[in-house]
C-alpha cells in the first residue's frame, strides 16, 4: 500500500522543486537588476579637487556627549567650540556656493548673435559638481567630451574655486589645503563620486600638500598639456575654447619648492582673472596671518609647522610687488 511516508516524500520533493524554481527566478531577477544598474553606471575620467579644512581635529579634541551647562559661561565655551568647528565648515561651504554663483553670473552675452549665443551656451554648459565630505568638499567634473563639448569649462571653475578657497582660508584664519588630480571614477549617485580620482586627489592632499596650498597632480598637468600640443584648427571654435582654457589653467600653476605644481593664486593670471583689485587687501590679511602662525609655531618649537609656514611666507614674498 502506498503509505504516508511515500506521500510525505513526494510532497517534500515537490516543495524542493518549487523552492529551487523560485530561487532560480529570484537569482535571475537580481542578476538582471544588477546588470541594469551596472549599465547605468559609466566609468569615466574625471578631474577632482579634494579640499580639506585644517585644524578640525584640534578644534574637536576631547569632545564627547553634549555637556550639562551649569551656567552661561559653560554654554559660551561650548558654543565657541561649535563655532570653530561646525561653523568653520559651514562658512567654507557657503563661500564656495557664493563664489561659484558669482562666476556663473560674471559673463555678459548681450552683444552675441543668435548663432554665437548657441555656441556660447554649448561652451558654458558644463559645470563642476560638488560633493560635501566631512570637514571638506570635493569639486569634480567628467572629462567625457561626446555630450559635453567643453569639459575645460568645469576644469577652469575647479581651478578658480580651489585657489580662491585657499587664499580666503588664510584671510579668514581658517586655512585649507587641497589637491587637483585626474583619474577614472564613477558616480554611484548624483553628487557622489567614487574611484581612483577620489583616492588619488585625497592622497595628494593628505600626503603631499601638507600645508595651505593646492597641489596639482601630474595627471592633470598631462591632461592640460594634451590640448596644447594638438594641431590648431581655427575652424573648430569648441576646440579653440577648450585649448584656451587649458592654457589659462596652465598659466595659473606654478612649481613650488618641492617640485610639485600648485595653483598659483597670487600669480598674474589668477589675479587678473579672479581676485582683481581685491587682491591687495586679501594679500595683506593673509600675509599677516601667515606671519602670526610662523611666530607661534617657532615659539612653541614646533619645527614642522614653523617650516611649513616659512615656505608659505616665502611664496608670498615672491609675489609681493604684484600685490603691493
Amino acid at each position: 500500500m502506498y503509505g504516508f511516508r511515500e506521500q510525505a516524500g513526494e510532497a517534500i520533493n515537490l516543495l524542493k522543486i518549487k523552492i529551487f524554481q523560485k530561487s532560480s527566478l529570484t537569482h535571475a531577477l537580481i542578476k538582471h537588476r544588477r546588470n541594469q544598474v551596472e549599465e547605468k553606471r559609466f566609468i569615466l575620467n574625471y578631474c577632482a579637487s579634494f579640499i580639506d579644512l585644517l585644524g578640525q581635529q584640534d578644534a574637536l579634541k576631547d569632545q564627547g556627549i553634549l555637556p550639562d551647562f551649569k551656567n552661561e559661561d559653560d554654554k559660551k565655551k561650548f558654543m565657541d567650540i561649535v563655532k570653530n568647528s561646525i561653523g568653520a565648515i559651514e562658512k567654507l561651504q557657503s563661500q564656495v556656493e557664493v563664489f561659484r554663483q558669482r562666476i556663473s553670473n560674471s559673463s555678459s552675452i548681450k552683444s552675441l548673435s543668435p548663432d554665437d549665443k548657441l555656441l556660447y551656451d554649448e561652451m558654458k554648459k558644463v559645470k563642476a559638481k560638488q560633493q560635501r565630505w566631512s570637514d571638506g568638499l570635493v569639486l569634480y567634473s567628467s572629462l567625457e567630451d561626446k555630450k559635453n563639448k567643453c569639459p575645460m569649462n568645469a576644469i577652469l571653475e575647479i581651478f578658480f574655486v580651489s585657489g580662491t578657497m585657499c587664499f580666503l582660508g588664510l584671510v579668514n584664519k581658517q586655512p585649507v589645503r587641497g589637491a587637483i588630480e585626474t583619474s577614472w571614477g564613477v558616480e554611484l549617485h548624483n553628487n557622489e563620486l567614487y574611484g581612483a580620482v577620489v583616492a588619488n586627489s585625497y592622497e595628494l592632499e593628505s600626503k603631499i600638500a601638507q600645508y595651505p596650498r593646492i597641489v596639482v597632480g601630474q595627471k592633470t598637468i598631462n591632461y592640460l598639456n594634451a590640448y596644447l600640443v594638438e594641431p590648431i584648427n581655427t575652424e573648430d571654435k569648441l576646440f579653440l575654447y577648450n585649448r584656451n582654457l587649458a592654457q589659462m589653467c596652465m598659466n595659473m600653476t606654478g612649481i613650488d619648492q618641492d617640485g610639485y605644481h600648485i595653483v598659483d593664486y597670487l600669480g598674474k593670471t589668477f589675479t587678473e582673472s579672479v581676485t582683481h583689485s581685491q587682491s591687495q587687501m586679501l594679500y595683506k590679511k593673509a600675509y599677516l596671518y601667515i606671519c602670526e602662525q610662523y611666530e607661534l609655531h617657532k615659539s612653541n618649537r614646533n619645527s614642522k609647522l614653523a617650516l611649513r609656514y616659512m615656505w608659505l611666507r616665502g611664496y608670498f614674498h615672491q609675489h609681493r610687488e604684484l600685490h603691493a
